[in-house]
């Protein structure tokens, strides 16, 4: 995984916030850092550039939700730094905010709002890190004339670039960290700033239990082979020497199982006939 660089704000939201200065001059510049670069044809949303920007502008006097407009006086970016040329107000509160499927939480006006998928472009950017990337940033930060390294071939960098994965494989990659959320009706999240993959996902229920959802099932198992065995254990062969294979026990049982004992569907079966219906004890209920 790459370095982080992104506020939460930055990459979940897409935005970023400044202040302008208390003395309202002119050409103030507010340097971004979004992992994606700003994208600029024109500060006019007459223009029929403006449509090639990836991002929108809006300032407030207070900094209070609902009170952000968009920002079309002229300005200007190159390097993702945007210069404000005019004079956008004393201690303005200005806000960039990278077009987003939603429109973002700015601008008073459906026009206003920053629609396009410029956030959701960018997830999940931070996740890989080229070796060769490593490898060239290491050479030209520490090898050379009046640095750590005077000479070094790169061939031994990228050896040792090499090794050090393998150093990761045996203690930091195996490093777990888990999210609460809640699913919403869209039915998709967005994944964690410093996620590199899943190892487990569960859904809790009424009781607090965990239930996996993947692994899928690791309450069972498929046996790659249910051999015959004789009345004292061993397994049995044909003429040809192989081992015999019968009916999985494991498998017929998993198959057969009552589902509503696996998950939460008895704990609304108490809630609806009640805690003192015995027959729910004696497990001779709806269950069966």
């Amino acid at each position: 995984m790459s370095q982080i660089t992104e506020t939460n704000a930055q990459y979940y939201q897409g935005s970023q916030g400044f202040r302008g200065d208390a003395g309202n001059t002119a050409n103030q510049t507010f340097a971004t850092t979004f992992n994606t670069d700003l994208v600029f044809g024109n500060y006019d949303p007459t223009n029929e550039n403006y449509a090639k920007n990836n991002f929108k502008v809006y300032t407030s006097a207070t900094g209070l939700p609902g009170t952000f407009t968009e920002y079309t006086a002229a300005y200007t970016v190159v390097n993702n730094i945007i210069t404000i040329t005019g004079n956008p107000g004393a201690n303005v509160f200005i806000v960039v905010q990278l077009k987003i499927l939603d429109g973002g939480k700015y601008g008073t006006t459906a026009a206003e709002k920053a629609y396009g998928e410029a956030v959701e472009d960018n997830y999940g950017g931070y996740q890989y890190l080229k070796l060769n990337d490593i490898v060239n940033n290491y050479m030209v930060g520490y090898v050379g004339d009046g640095k750590l390294i005077q000479t070094c071939k790169k061939s031994d960098v990228v050896f040792f670039a090499k090794r050090s994965l393998q150093e990761f494989s045996y203690d930091t990659l195996k490093s777990i960290r888990s999210q609460e959320l809640t699913i919403p009706s869209s039915l998709s999240l967005i994944i964690p700033q410093d996620y590199v993959n899943y190892v487990n996902l569960s859904w809790i229920d009424e009781l607090g239990v965990k239930r996996p959802i993947y692994p899928a099932n690791n309450l069972t198992i498929d046996p790659y082979s249910s051999l015959l065995q004789d009345g004292t254990g061993v397994p049995t062969q044909d003429n040809f020497g192989e081992d015999l294979e019968g009916t999985s026990i494991t498998e017929s049982r998993w198959k057969s199982n009552n589902t509503r004992l696996l998950n939460s569907s008895w704990y609304s079966d108490f809630e609806y006939f009640g805690f003192a219906n015995q027959d729910l004890y004696r497990l001779n209920g709806p269950w069966n």
